[in-house]
């Protein structure tokens, strides 16, 4: 699997990419609005991810269990066949609109 495969399968989830990791999560019972991670998968060790308990967030068992499954599935695939490093949809439409209000679009 690779990191745009599991942002386009299907399964409605949250990510927080960062140099070493990519969580995933979920909204936390916290009543603040914030996200607690349900699943963790390294980006530079090859086949570590670690499932979070999902009992702090408002994640039902079976999306929980979902989202450990492609957690698995995707720290099982090599790093080097993950494909190009993820960058959040908001980067790129922030470039965007700061290309296009400079005049360098």
């Amino acid at each position: 699997m690779t990191y745009e495969e599991l942002k386009h399968s299907g399964f409605t989830i949250s990510m927080h990419y960062s140099n070493r990791e990519l969580a995933i999560l979920g909204q936390s019972r916290d009543g603040l609005g914030g996200d607690e991670p349900i699943a963790l998968v390294s980006k530079v060790n090859p086949y570590d991810y670690h499932p979070v308990d999902f009992r702090d967030t408002t994640i039902e068992l079976e999306d929980w269990q979902e989202a450990v499954k492609l957690a698995h599935e995707l720290a099982m695939t090599p790093i080097d066949q993950r494909g190009e490093k993820m960058v959040p949809d908001w980067i790129e439409h922030a470039k965007w609109w700061f290309h296009n209000v400079l005049g360098r679009a």
